[in-house]
């Protein structure tokens, strides 16, 4: 496919990679957040905080479904896994790769109490997104990595994946 989408929680290291891969390997880069914060002209926390998550997951799954194959590495936002839509959409294009990190890593990297533009109803937290969101990312994941190992580690296993797929 030469088509590799990342998904994952806030902080497990999807735009990080993602960055670090297209410049390795000289291809495009898309970071759906980034998408909706140019489009809103807003961060994705001011958004949810004018609006609501659920707005926030409706402006992420328009821009995912407005995606296709010219977009070589794809970056989604945390909640872009409630969008049965979108991700069937991404699956007919690109292999999906869940960067499973570890609780306590997403909680150093985000710090717990700072929202993050986290798209879900007021009151939930991280724990708690992390235990209903990680069984979403391992079904329409094709591939797993762990998100606990060096950026460097991670961007060798990803370009291995985008290079064999």
């Amino acid at each position: 496919m030469n088509n590799i989408t990342f998904i994952g929680m806030a902080g497990c290291g999807k735009s990080t990679i993602g960055k670090a891969i297209s410049m390795k390997m000289g291809v495009s880069f898309i970071d759906t957040d980034l998408l909706i914060e140019k489009q809103y002209k807003a961060s994705l926390e001011e958004i949810k905080n004018k609006f609501d998550y659920k707005f926030v997951r409706a402006a992420e799954e328009k821009v995912i479904l407005n995606l296709n194959s010219s977009n070589k590495i794809i970056s989604t936002g945390g909640s872009a896994v409630y969008s049965s839509l979108s991700m069937e959409h991404l699956q007919r294009f690109s292999s999906i790769i869940f960067i499973d990190t570890p609780l306590n890593i997403i909680i150093e990297r985000i710090d717990i109490g700072q929202e993050r533009g986290l798209a879900v109803p007021p009151g939930i937290s991280v724990p708690e997104v992390y235990r209903e969101r990680e069984p979403i990312y391992k079904k329409y994941s094709k591939f797993t990595l762990d998100g606990s190992k060096t950026v460097d580690e991670l961007v060798d296993e990803a370009e291995k994946i985008y290079l064999n797929e």
